[in-house]
């Protein structure tokens, strides 16, 4: 009895293994929150390292603090920023520690802005003193800029 060879690659049909593998770089961004006040207004300002082209992110971060009497510097508060980015919207939890806000988290809402480089929104937060105060909480802007 003799067979027959249908088919005989003369060469090798399995594909070799990239040696080396697929990274996506994920872009800095610089997160700002301008919290307004009576007498002068608090900026908040922190560099994110793992903010996805879409998806959940959470990360844990200095963010510098000044006022609009004083400059940028060395001071800086640790600050949790929770959030989800979409194709066109970014909602974060700001919640920063060692301040007189550490009790509350911002909540902030953005829309992407026409070159795709910078959301722009509100952030939102209760009254921290509700029984007391009774206010609506507090309300300022916030940007996520791709750096």
């Amino acid at each position: 009895m003799s067979s027959i060879i249908l088919d005989k690659p003369s060469k090798s049909s399995q594909t070799k293994p990239s040696e080396i593998p697929a990274e996506t770089r994920r872009k800095l961004w610089s997160l700002h929150v301008v919290m307004p006040g009576d007498t002068a207004s608090v900026f908040a300002r922190g560099t994110l390292n793992s903010v996805p082209e879409s998806g959940l992110f959470s990360e844990r971060l200095k963010m510098t603090v000044w006022t609009s009497n004083t400059s940028p510097g060395d001071f800086g508060i640790e600050t949790d920023v929770d959030g989800e980015r979409y194709a066109e919207r970014v909602e974060l939890n700001v919640h920063m520690y060692g301040s007189s806000i550490r009790f509350q988290s911002m909540y902030c809402v953005g829309a992407l802005n026409m070159d795709g480089t910078e959301y722009e929104g509100e952030w939102t937060m209760p009254c921290m003193n509700a029984a007391e105060c009774g206010c609506e909480g507090m309300k300022g802007r916030f940007y996520l800029r791709e750096v």
